[in-house]
């Protein structure tokens, strides 16, 4: 395993609650794992500080969900703060991961590698996702291997944006009403989104490494809090019936035809692999 060192001009981040110190150690150990040095650590917002969530872009019904419980609002908000910072500090590139995410020991070369090629896409997503989706032809990003996404993925936990992918986040949430998995990879005409193919990380809880973690790192602490993860509204009648719709008519699409000529094409229908020491 080598030592890498990042880019000039980017960055890379893990989003920590200042109250679960087991997390930060956890990440801590997993970047020393894969070589990654100059990490560095995001005071993630904190859903039971009731001021801390004033201000934030929340409109029920302007996204694919009409309400979302007080902690998603909090993790949205969170990663939201890292794509402002990064474009504060004018960083070509940022790593962002939550904080319960288990490394591959070649996250860190791959990391380096995208983060110096910031020009080839928007967002490159990581980590492995826990269900079977649909990707494009595989591809090739300063050396790793990846395929375009063509649809929403269950798992935000790790990815590397551009800045110019900052910028069009940062716009498309000024309001918002998305799970924050969900919004980074809704697929839209200008949105260059890639895979890892494999994926270099994985979050704790699909993983069969969590029986050797601390309870901490296993069960995000977000999910505990009754008063932070209650109330979910789902909207009027005819917001779940337009989402409903939409959700047939992307269903017809690949069943009349669309996912036969993907697989033609090179395309991919399934699970994502996983890099070989990863576990899932």
């Amino acid at each position: 395993m080598g030592r890498y060192e990042l880019p000039a001009d980017t960055g890379a981040c893990y989003i920590n609650l200042d109250r679960v110190p087991a997390r930060r150690a956890f990440m801590e150990a997993q970047f020393a794992h894969c070589g990654l040095t100059s990490a560095t650590r995001f005071s993630a917002i904190d859903a039971q500080n009731p001021d801390a969530l004033i201000g934030n872009g929340y409109v029920p019904g302007t996204g694919s969900r009409w309400g979302l419980k007080t902690s998603e609002i909090a993790c949205f908000e969170s990663h939201r703060s890292v794509w402002k910072a990064a474009v504060d500090q004018n960083l070509q590139a940022v790593a962002v991961f939550e904080d319960d995410v288990e490394m591959s020991a070649q996250a860190g070369a791959a990391i380096s590698g995208l983060l110096a090629d910031a020009g080839a896409y928007d967002m490159v997503k990581l980590d492995y996702s826990p269900r079977p989706l649909r990707f494009g032809a595989e591809t090739n990003i300063a050396g790793v291997p990846a395929r375009p996404m063509l649809e929403m993925a269950p798992s935000a936990a790790a990815y590397v944006l551009s800045i110019d992918g900052c910028r069009k986040l940062l716009t498309w949430s000024e309001r918002y009403s998305d799970h924050l998995d969900d919004f980074i990879s809704i697929p839209r005409p200008d949105w260059q989104m890639y895979q890892c193919f494999p994926a270099f990380g994985v979050q704790m809880i699909w993983s069969k490494k969590q029986d050797h973690t601390v309870e901490e790192v296993k069960v995000s602490e977000r999910s505990q809090d009754r008063k932070i993860n209650s109330g979910l509204d789902k909207g009027p009648a005819w917001f779940r019936i337009r989402r409903e719709l939409l959700a047939a008519q992307r269903k017809l699409y690949w069943r009349m035809g669309g996912q036969t000529r993907l697989l033609q094409s090179g395309g991919f229908v399934g699970f994502i692999p996983c890099a070989e020491d990863l576990q899932v």
